[in-house]
């Protein structure tokens, strides 16, 4: 990126009142509020003035957005991420960080996440909602053939709520544990075996940045990339490292159709799983984790700085709006 592009988002960014959204009342709650703590030394530094606002706090968010240039989305998860956070922005006609209403929606739910993305020619896991399934007999042949299974919710974070089941009669007995109510939030999908992996993108101007795509190798003893993995809250970590050759190139080459086909706008990361080579589409990440470290970073860490990732990521969409 020249020299000249990120002098000129710095200059964006000197002359905005930015509004900092996080907190919200999803299960991610603390990332997002860790994510703020992380940004705001940052955003003060940049920015002409910044504005801290948990969404719980409505008075106050009301009367917060009507007086900012632009806001900045960290709120993860259901409320901030899923279209809804998106969609009252849009009616107040105040411009903010990250895709829009539909493709936050699409990109939260995995249901429809992964249903898309099939239509459209890409590798995903094989898989349906808890309440379309029978009896095991009569469960799609990817699942009856995969001797381990994924039960996740379909509206939560890649990691969270996942759990690893060893065969149908295991897979049974978790779904029966799940309240019926709740049943129509949960997907049974097939396992796909390889690392966790993940890539970055975004707009400047009417240039698409890719990042690298990262692959994580886990510790022994894991068998996906989990919350606490992510989170780095436990002794064990997984190591991240740069894929290389074909597998690369084909990660590089979706990841702009994707984002152009899900009419995609600031930073997204896809994950996938490399399975014999190539990738298996898991989620569109429409709101990253944004701090030093976090995968998005490490996506753009040969490319840029933090800081300038950062600069260039959230001045281009001020540009845009």
């Amino acid at each position: 990126m020249h020299h000249a592009k990120l002098s000129a988002a710095r200059e964006v960014l000197s002359r905005t009142n930015l509004l900092l959204l996080a907190g919200g009342s999803s299960t991610e709650r603390g990332s997002s509020l860790a994510t703020r703590d992380v940004l705001l030394p940052y955003l003060q530094r940049m920015c002409r003035s910044v504005d801290v606002v948990d969404p719980n706090d409505v008075d106050y968010l009301l009367r917060a957005v009507r007086q900012c240039d632009f806001v900045l989305n960290v709120v993860y998860g259901a409320g901030g991420e899923d279209g809804t956070m998106q969609g009252f922005l849009d009616i107040l006609r105040v411009p903010y960080s990250g895709p829009s209403t539909l493709p936050s929606a699409i990109g939260m739910n995995k249901e429809i996440f992964v249903s898309l993305l099939r239509g459209l020619g890409y590798l995903v896991p094989h898989g349906c909602l808890v309440t379309a399934l029978g009896d095991p007999p009569s469960w799609p042949r990817e699942l009856q053939h995969s001797r381990v299974l994924v039960l996740k919710p379909i509206d939560e974070g890649n990691s969270l709520g996942i759990k690893m089941l060893d065969g149908q009669a295991a897979a049974v007995e978790a779904i029966a544990r799940i309240d019926p109510t709740d049943r129509p939030r949960f997907r049974l999908e097939e396992y796909i075996d390889g690392p966790f992996g993940t890539v970055g993108i975004f707009q400047v101007g009417l240039e698409l940045v890719i990042g690298d795509a990262v692959l994580f190798d886990l510790p022994v003893g894991w068998r996906f990339y989990d919350d606490q993995l992510k989170r780095k809250s436990v002794d064990k970590r997984a190591t991240p490292r740069i894929l290389h050759g074909l597998a690369a190139e084909h990660v590089r080459n979706d990841a702009p159709r994707l984002y152009r086909q899900l009419n995609c706008k600031g930073l997204v990361r896809f994950d996938f799983i490399l399975n014999d080579r190539i990738p298996v589409y898991l989620e569109a990440n429409t709101i990253p984790g944004l701090y030093p470290g976090s995968n998005a970073a490490l996506s753009f860490q040969s490319k840029f700085s933090f800081e300038d990732l950062l600069i260039l990521s959230t001045a281009a969409q001020i540009a845009r709006s």
